[in-house]
């Protein structure tokens, strides 16, 4: 399972995020074609998931951080410290995913499983594409806006 969105940027307000989530939530009900009682059992395993997924990606991020700032300044060993660190993060996710896939095939087919899969990524393609549109917007806008000044 992908990172259920990762959320892709610091800078989206909580209103655009909870609009995002909700056009998941939409986009993977469609594609796994879920039932009403399939949807009541498969939505607090994959919620679940996405909590505990929250959980390693802010560790991860803060460690990642760490290693940026100090990079230049870091020993041999802090260095070989924060490898681990990120491999072990890989390792939970891993298990993570392992676990829940189990969890999931409790409550949907196999084959929805992999639509799941699918659909993650084909969101996650669909949201990158429109906020790498909407950042073009943007940039245009404001380079509307510049006045060239003159001396």
């Amino acid at each position: 399972m992908l990172c259920p969105l990762f959320i892709f940027s610091q800078n989206i307000s909580e209103e655009k995020r909870k609009k995002i989530e909700s056009q998941k939530i939409a986009f993977i009900t469609k594609a796994l074609d879920l039932s009403s009682e399939e949807a009541q059992v498969f939505w607090p395993v994959y919620n679940d998931f996405s909590d505990e997924m929250k959980t390693i990606r802010k560790k991860r991020k803060e460690v990642y951080s760490k290693a940026r700032k100090n990079r230049s300044s870091l020993t041999e060993k802090e260095i070989g410290i924060i490898i681990d660190e990120r491999l072990k993060m890989e390792q939970e996710t891993l298990d993570l995913k392992v676990k829940y896939n189990k969890e999931l095939q409790e409550v949907i087919s196999n084959k929805q499983i992999s639509a799941l899969y699918h659909a993650e990524e084909e969101f996650k393609k669909e949201l990158l594409h429109r906020l790498k549109k909407e950042k073009i917007k943007i940039k245009k806008e404001k380079g509307k806006n510049w006045k060239c000044i003159t001396f």
